[in-house]
């Protein structure tokens, strides 16, 4: 045999060992082939596949560049690459490779994962909808696909064929069990969670589950200890801390609550707003980043739906009527802060000339962008608005305030971004009592009719329109509100 043949055979043997699952024999064999000679036909790939078994995405990538600098179109080649891609948080590259390879089963599966890891599902739905999907796992990712969209029944039929599919797919029963939470099923739900923490006892997300379900049929102690037995979850220890809340267990309650704020900083459960609400000390001056992003990336697929049936919202109704009777037809260039989906430029549309928008979600910008009726839009802080001197005759917030305590900086901010005579209009939740602000149960804060007057005043505004109205129902009952139109003196 010829060296050349030798190393053929060498290469073969490689990747025999690595599809077997032996990557320490397969590794040495290539470090020998590339010792002898590195310009071998079919070593970059193997390379690139054990750089890929380590988790080395960048090193895999340079290893498969040189293989499909050879062979540009090779379907294997191809997928390895989105697949190193994919471990760089290399998104958009990866998805451009995946869809590259459209009728490659695992492609398809790994593209609805990575399009359902961006949330974007309606991309997932997209392309596992109608498929005939044979495994768990793309039931599953159909499931989740389907939740992320709010078809909810939809989800539940996916996760319930994957269990049935696979008894042993925990997350599947984990996933129906929290899809049927949202269904008011709680009993089934129950069961579903059950199931889920019988399979996998070692992951949380079953806990989680059977927590909130023992919850939702009032059996509160049986709750705690449920959500006690999910280890190293952030999510179940603020559920925890809920629940001994609602037990009247306040120390507990509170202690838990402190455990969460401290495990991260950043707070995106509202541990600081429960806090403050349960014990009654000085409130916040806000809700926390990270705690209102997470909340309306989760919330702007069926945001609309939700607002507009589930709660009846009429913000954006309230905001038009008031305009129209202070300030007339326009039209106006806006800026619509805490823009989400775009429901208040949707209804205001016709005294309109421009509208920007600022929201701290990416996935409500996402949706207000498909919108198209934004001339800009911007994912970022309301008092971003300062950047933006003397560009705006209107600027709108449709119950926004209310992740906001202390509103000085944004009248401040709002008051630079309008021109002379320009107006600033907008809702907040209505609070009784001579407080300026305060941490509702729904962690929304409510505000003063007469802490509006005194900080408009003091921010160079003169009001207007300062009138009790509601925006929204909560339990089957109005919320109590304040519409507010200023004008910048």
């Amino acid at each position: 045999m010829t060296q050349k043949m030798d190393l053929a055979q060498a290469l073969g043997l490689a990747f025999t060992h690595l599809e077997q699952g032996r990557a320490a024999q397969a590794r040495s064999l290539a470090k020998t082939i590339e010792k002898a000679r590195p310009d071998v036909p079919g070593l970059a790939y193997l390379l690139g596949l054990l750089a890929l078994a380590e988790g080395q995405g960048r090193k895999a990538a340079q290893h498969l560049s040189k293989a499909l600098a050879a062979t540009p179109e090779a379907p294997p080649l191809l997928l390895a690459m989105a697949r190193a891609q994919s471990l760089q948080s290399r998104f958009e590259e990866a998805e451009a490779l995946y869809r590259r390879l459209p009728g490659m089963a695992d492609a398809e599966m790994e593209l609805a994962a990575l399009l359902l890891r961006r949330r974007d599902w309606s991309g997932a739905a997209e392309l596992l909808r109608g498929k005939p999907l044979g495994s768990a796992s793309a039931l599953n990712s159909l499931g989740v696909a389907e939740q992320g969209l709010g078809q909810l029944d939809q989800a539940a039929l996916a996760f319930a064929r994957a269990g049935d599919l696979d008894p042993s797919h925990a997350k599947a029963r984990a996933n129906l069990a929290a899809v049927l939470r949202r269904l008011k099923r709680p009993a089934e739900a129950l069961e579903a969670a059950q199931a889920a923490t019988r399979i996998a006892p070692a992951d949380p997300a079953g806990w989680v589950e059977l927590g909130q379900a023992l919850r939702d049929l009032d059996r509160l102690e049986e709750a705690v200890a449920a959500l006690t037995r999910a280890k190293n979850s952030l999510e179940a220890d603020w559920l925890r801390a809920e629940v001994l809340e609602k037990l009247g267990r306040k120390a507990e309650a509170a202690a838990a609550y402190r455990r969460v704020l401290k495990a991260d900083k950043a707070d995106p459960f509202g541990a600081a707003l429960a806090l403050a609400r349960m014990e009654g000390g000085q409130a916040p001056s806000r809700a926390p980043s990270a705690f209102v992003a997470e909340l309306y990336d989760r919330y702007a697929e069926v945001f609309d739906q939700d607002l507009r049936q589930g709660l009846q919202y009429r913000a954006p109704e309230l905001l038009l009527a008031a305009v129209r009777a202070h300030l007339g037809e326009g039209p106006f260039t806006a800026l619509d802060l805490g823009c989400g989906t775009g429901l208040a430029a949707e209804v205001m549309r016709p005294l309109l000339a421009a509208v920007d928008g600022i929201d701290l979600s990416a996935a409500m910008i996402d949706k207000a962008r498909a919108k198209g009726l934004y001339r800009e839009l911007t994912v970022g802080e309301l008092t971003d608005a300062a950047n933006r001197p003397a560009a705006y005759d209107l600027v709108t917030a449709a119950d926004v305030l209310i992740y906001l305590g202390d509103l000085a900086p944004t009248f401040a901010a709002a008051h630079t971004a309008l021109k002379p005579g320009g107006a600033f209009v907008f809702t907040v939740e209505r609070l009784e009592g001579a407080a300026d602000y305060a941490v509702q149960p729904s962690k929304r804060f409510a505000h003063g009719a007469d802490y509006l007057r005194r900080l408009a005043a003091e921010q160079g505004f003169v009001v207007t329109s300062l009138t009790e109205d509601w925006t929204r129902t909560e339990n089957g009952r109005e919320v109590p509100g304040l519409l507010c139109l200023l004008v910048r003196g």
